[in-house]
């Protein structure tokens, strides 16, 4: 199922352990996150649907339906009041999520929504589209706020910094732009020669950015002082998704090469790669206490894990 890279330094206690594997979709599964505070986490897929889970199995899982293409990605609101979910039907959806999952619905885009994502706050989202451009919208009115105009090609990923005064978004043209969340202006630019990011995950220090690149590595960009920190060449094909570890010393990767890896920035090098899925792994993400990852592929599984190697002592 997994492989050891052995131990790097005292906070490493065992190795990550799968709890449980579960099926519900019937395509490939796109993205999963957490609903922070809680025992739920959610997926959505290329069958058009959304799915929440909960870690007891004795609870039954609900699916939601209400979108006309592939859900893109999903993101629950810091409260866990709201998930929100994009689509290639060019809408974005809001839910409620218990058994009567209301929704209500917007167009944002005149393209497919790749990317959502919520401001800490929960006050506003910001979405990513093949329209090539930025938004940001009122979570409470629904209402369109700005733009956030630079890319010239499809944005594939965009998030609120933790303290959100800025946004990061990354895009087809191969650049990765920092935007002032107040002004709507781009703050600075980073370039890559050779790949374009998929997925981007921002250090919960507010000045670090961890970006999964098609070229199969994740960069680690340093804010504050507008300079790649790290480069690591972690798969096979496309890195799909890059999530930090609430610690900040580690974070996860998955890609098309069908595996998982676990990288401990503090040394440097990957200390896990794990196996499981059948096909590519479309997304893994951490519990917002870091005790659990999920990750999902397009074999039409989730797979729940115990982190394991963090000491709570």
């Amino acid at each position: 199922m997994y492989e050891s890279k052995g131990n790097s330094n005292s906070t490493v206690s065992e190795d990550p352990c799968l709890v449980m594997s579960l099926k519900g979709h019937k395509k490939s599964i796109t993205d999963v996150c957490f609903n922070p505070g809680t025992k739920q986490f959610a997926s959505s897929s290329e069958d058009n649907s959304l799915m929440i889970w909960n870690m007891d199995q004795n609870i039954r899982s609900y699916n939601f339906s209400g979108h006309n293409d592939i859900v893109t990605s999903v993101e629950f609101s810091s409260d866990g009041k709201l998930l929100a979910s994009s689509s290639k039907d060019q809408n974005v959806r809001f839910w409620v999520p218990t058994i009567r999952g209301e929704t209500c619905v917007f167009k944002a885009h005149t393209s497919a929504v790749n990317c959502v994502s919520f401001s800490p706050d929960n006050k506003k989202i910001i979405t990513g589209s093949n329209d090539k451009s930025v938004k940001v919208w009122d979570v409470l009115k629904r209402q369109f706020i700005s733009s956030l105009v630079g890319h010239n090609n499809w944005v594939r990923c965009a998030k609120y910094s933790p303290e959100g005064n800025f946004v990061v978004s990354g895009a087809d043209d191969r650049t990765i732009r920092v935007w002032d969340s107040k002004t709507s202006q781009c703050e600075h630019v980073f370039v890559s020669q050779s790949s374009s990011p998929t997925y981007l995950s921002i250090h919960t220090n507010n000045n670090t950015v961890a970006v999964a690149m098609d070229s199969g590595s994740v960069r680690v960009y340093d804010l504050r002082n507008k300079k790649l920190q790290q480069h690591y060449t972690l798969h096979e094909g496309s890195t799909t998704c890059v999530s930090w570890h609430p610690t900040a010393n580690f974070f996860s990767s998955c890609g098309k090469d069908g595996k998982i890896r676990i990288v401990d920035v503090m040394e440097g090098r990957p200390l896990y790669t794990l196996g499981g899925h059948e096909g590519i792994v479309t997304s893994c993400k951490f519990s917002s206490d870091g005790k659990y990852f999920a990750s999902g592929g397009s074999d039409r599984f989730i797979m729940l894990w115990k982190t394991n190697f963090i000491n709570e002592d």
